[in-house]
């Protein structure tokens, strides 16, 4: 504000010093005044060029001063917004510091709420599982004790009419039943000579993006001039397998290798009588009714709309 006032006030000596040369001069600006104008000047004596030489001089001086004092001011304005940028700076990563600090802590934290989750999932699993298995435990032995109990008054009542014969019949079938139900039969499988049964079975089953351990084998009477492959038997550890195999034996029309392989159920002889009767219904119904989709489930022939 000083430094303001006081070129103000210069700025008013310098033009009033201006306007006196100017005077002195007969001219109208600064721009038309040459020396000689000034030495014909007959008011322009020694005291009098001394005097507006003197007052040009502490103008100048004045001015050169207070150009000082304004450049020295804005180096002191340049240097505290200097100071202060830094000073922000440092806050500001001080900042992204404690920033980064606590998104640490935030993600640390949710880690640990997720594993006390799944600790507390496992844990409700867990106590689940045992009380399913306890559950089913007494019922089993409820149900085994029950089923000894009438086995024991059946092989009471009827133990003098009991054939050694019935007995292994009824174990017989028990036990096909039961290799039944863990193995499926393919149909039209290409058969060649010394043939690896096994890898065959297992390029089929990679066709359905399945990768189960199997064992496989022709069934019936090798004859190198049969029109016609023979079926093979596939045996896996598990009903769930079968069920996962013959669920997706479907896409195996799409297929241009295996579209004319036929995978079904490991049938008794019964079975699959009552299975040919169908396909040879399902075969009618699809020539007599071709509007429609037909297909077998549950026992039947089944006849839906397109």
């Amino acid at each position: 504000a000083v430094v303001s006032t006081q070129s103000t006030g210069e700025e008013k000596d310098a033009k009033a010093w201006i306007a006196e040369v100017l005077g002195a001069a007969g001219k109208k600006s600064a721009g038309g005044v040459s020396s000689q104008d000034l030495t014909k000047c007959r008011n322009m004596t020694r005291d009098v060029m001394a005097s507006l030489l003197c007052d040009a001089l502490r103008i100048v001086s004045s001015q050169m001063e207070n150009l000082k004092a304004t450049e020295e001011e804005m180096q002191h304005v340049i240097d505290q917004t200097a100071d202060q940028s830094i000073q922000l700076g440092d806050e500001l990563e001080q900042l992204k510091a404690k920033s980064a600090v606590e998104v640490v802590d935030l993600q640390r934290e949710v880690v640990n709420l997720q594993r006390e989750l799944l600790a507390a999932k496992n844990q409700q699993l867990d106590d689940l599982r045992a009380s399913v298995l306890e559950s089913v435990g007494d019922t089993v032995k409820a149900e085994m004790k029950s089923y000894s109990s009438a086995v024991q008054r059946t092989c009471n009542a009827s133990a003098n009419n009991l054939k050694s014969a019935n007995l292994k019949s009824v174990v017989k079938k028990v036990v096909e039943e039961k290799d039944r139900s863990t193995s499926f039969m393919i149909f039209g499988l290409q058969e060649e000579q010394n043939e690896k049964v096994g890898e065959k079975v297992g390029e089929l089953l990679l066709e359905l993006n399945l990768k189960p351990q199997i064992e496989a084998c022709r069934i019936g009477t090798s004859n190198s001039d049969a029109a016609q492959d023979r079926p093979v038997k596939v045996s896996v550890r598990s009903s769930i397998a079968v069920m996962e195999v013959l669920n997706k034996a479907k896409l195996l029309k799409d297929s241009e290798r295996y579209s004319k392989v036929f995978v079904s159920p490991d049938l008794t002889r019964e079975q699959r009588a009552e299975r040919k009767k169908l396909v040879i219904e399902l075969k009618k119904k699809t020539t007599t009714e071709p509007n429609k989709r037909h297909f077998i489930r549950g026992g039947c022939v089944v006849s839906v709309d397109k």
